[in-house]
């Protein structure tokens, strides 16, 4: 395997290390001639790291994607969202509100850019044509003893997320 000649189990037990590490090391670290180096692998390993990094501040880089993202028209949430997939460093998307009035305040135009967003459901009212309401419904239906008189009813989530609609016959049944 190596360059002396062992394999991945003799070089996971020399170095007190399980197999799978040893094969994921070598996967990810062949260098361009698709041979495995310490030094590549070392300096892979350091950009690796510092790519990972959480910015307390934004570093140069970072500020660079966001606003190549802003100017193609991308909303923040949707910016955090896309480096978080891909696994590069983020910011949260307050940050890069920041960032967009910060430009401003220097002159800049990125707020200018329409930012795309899906605007949140609205509720819609819905009107049931027809409808009765319970204080001019026939009287019989109060008796419950006929079968067809359907009550119903709709319970909303928080925020408008999810609902339960409840459909009642009212006859009452012995």
């Amino acid at each position: 395997m190596g360059e002396q000649g062992c394999t991945q189990k003799q070089i996971a037990l020399a170095i007190d290390k399980d197999k799978p590490v040893i094969c994921r090391e070598l996967k990810r670290n062949v260098n361009h001639s698709g041979r495995y180096s310490f030094t590549y692998a070392y300096g892979m390993a350091s950009f690796r790291k510092e790519l990972m990094k959480k910015p307390g501040k934004l570093n140069s880089w970072l500020k660079k994607e966001i606003i190549g993202l802003i100017k193609q028209e991308w909303s923040p949430q949707q910016i955090e969202g896309r480096l978080n997939h891909e696994n590069k460093p983020s910011v949260c998307h307050e940050t890069i509100y920041k960032i967009i009035r910060q430009d401003r305040t220097d002159g800049g135009n990125l707020y200018r850019h329409k930012l795309k967003y899906q605007k949140r459901n609205t509720v819609k009212k819905i009107t049931v044509r027809n409808r009765i309401t319970t204080d001019r419904r026939p009287k019989i239906v109060d008796t419950k003893q006929r079968l067809g008189d359907w009550e119903t009813d709709t319970i909303m989530g928080k925020n408008s997320k999810g609902a339960i609609l409840t459909v009642v016959e009212k006859k009452q049944h012995l």
